[in-house]
């Protein structure tokens, strides 16, 4: 929880005049896109291995900072509806214009989709697109939404210190503007 108040109060920048929406996301979108790129090149289809690396990495930090934003009103993570919440955080922290959300049980596991338009990332997933790749394991918006589940996972009552969960994000290609994350449960990876 810490270290999401320190990302949020000490963005680093002396001359805050300058520091606006406007600038900064298409800045964001440059380096996500670099990384994204990279990575899929390097490791190819194992990039979605890496998500949970990155999951215990950061996202812890990424949902205390969502708590940081949004204030403890909106949000509880011992809640069983999941689908509010992380339509909450995408609606609220305007990362997206419109998200729907669905909930499947299959073969044990608990399975969200979550179908995303107007995200701040969509210059990303165009490039992204146009370089040939279909999925994007290692989204903004699938590193935000697994990390909120995750959490629901660990602290709803009887929940599981140890629960773990897969997330792929599939780029908008047949309609040019959902994205389409995929989080599932797993009990054991």
């Amino acid at each position: 929880m810490e270290q999401a108040r320190h990302l949020l109060k000490n963005t680093g920048v002396e001359n805050m005049v300058n520091r606006t929406a406007e600038r900064m996301i298409p800045l964001m979108n440059s380096l996500i896109t670099g990384y994204s790129i990279a990575l899929a090149k390097t490791l190819g289809s194992g990039a979605g291995a890496m998500t949970q690396i990155l999951l215990s990495e950061v996202g812890e930090v990424l949902s205390a900072m969502v708590d940081e934003i949004l204030g403890n009103d909106q949000v509880n993570y011992e809640m069983e509806n999941v689908e509010e919440l992380l339509k909450n955080a995408f609606l609220e922290l305007g990362i997206a214009k419109d998200i729907k959300i669905e909930k499947e049980k299959k073969d044990n596991m608990v399975i969200y989709k979550l179908y995303i338009k107007g995200s701040v990332f969509a210059p990303v997933h165009k490039i992204l697109i146009d370089r040939g790749l279909k999925e994007f394991p290692l989204s903004p918006e699938g590193l935000l939404s697994a990390s909120i589940v995750r959490r629901v996972l660990r602290e709803r009552e009887g929940g599981n210190v140890k629960a773990r969960i897969n997330v792929n994000t599939k780029l908008p290609i047949e309609d040019g503007e959902t994205l389409i994350v995929e989080i599932k449960e797993v009990e054991k990876l």
